[in-house]
């Protein structure tokens, strides 16, 4: 299955380490709970449960959750308790409780490549935001020429060990989804290869999907450090409410 990290799940965290969103989020947590969608291993809903906010992650894959509860081991006592995770679809969710706060970090949306996985996806969130809350959702703004994503095997990183190299396969264009293959080698023999096929969105786009879906979009950004949405390239950041 495609965008789940099951197989590479122990060396997602190298890859994806500080993303300077945690502070950016913690500005519209309130006192919390904050339900985060596509939690993966906790990179985000950790630090947020350790300034003192009650957290409620949310992910798919079982291999991602595995190495979250890994680290919970490690954490102190208070800061464990106020952490709840579930294993489930952010397509279709119900938790039967209200957030002031839903967050989907680090273009985790775009693994929805399904129209019905999207609204549904969408749906759920304002099913589940708190009156007055907060759903922020981030994805990448498309460079100028998509080709850009079509690619020979390339060496992304190397840390600890751990060689990550990408190969872009290819770009659909009419249902703008690119194919993304991440290889990950360890050691002499070790090598995992994870399968990516992820939905980009033109901010015009993306606007236009969340208002259709009944949020009211409150503010938006290019950065966490409150830049403005480029062009072509960089990020696209949307705080919304529900829309009145």
């Amino acid at each position: 299955m495609s965008n789940t990290y099951d197989t590479a799940a122990n060396f997602y965290d190298l890859g994806y380490q500080y993303q300077g969103d945690v502070p950016f989020f913690q500005r519209y947590a309130q006192n919390g709970p904050v339900l985060e969608l596509a939690c993966g291993t906790g990179r985000a809903s950790i630090p947020l449960a350790e300034s003192g906010l009650r957290v409620h992650g949310l992910d798919l894959s079982p291999s991602m959750l595995q190495a979250f509860r890994a680290k919970l081991t490690k954490l102190p006592e208070d800061v464990r308790q106020r952490i709840t995770i579930t294993q489930g679809n952010m397509a279709s969710f119900d938790l039967g409780e209200k957030f002031p706060l839903i967050i989907i970090p680090c273009r985790a949306f775009q693994a929805l490549t399904e129209d019905a996985d999207i609204t549904g996806c969408l749906q759920a969130a304002k099913n589940h935001l708190a009156k007055d809350g907060r759903f922020i959702v981030n994805c990448f703004v498309p460079k100028k020429r998509m080709r850009h994503w079509c690619y020979p095997v390339r060496i992304d990183w190397q840390r600890d060990g751990v060689t990550c190299k990408s190969l872009g396969e290819r770009v659909d264009t009419k249902r703008q989804i690119i194919y993304v293959v991440m290889i990950y080698e360890h050691g002499e023999n070790q090598r995992i290869e994870e399968p990516l096929e992820l939905r980009y969105y033109y901010p015009r786009q993306l606007r236009k999907l969340l208002r259709d879906a009944g949020f009211r979009i409150v503010e938006r950004y290019g950065d966490y450090d409150d830049g403005k949405i480029k062009r072509h390239g960089g990020e696209q950041i949307y705080v919304c409410e529900v829309a009145q």
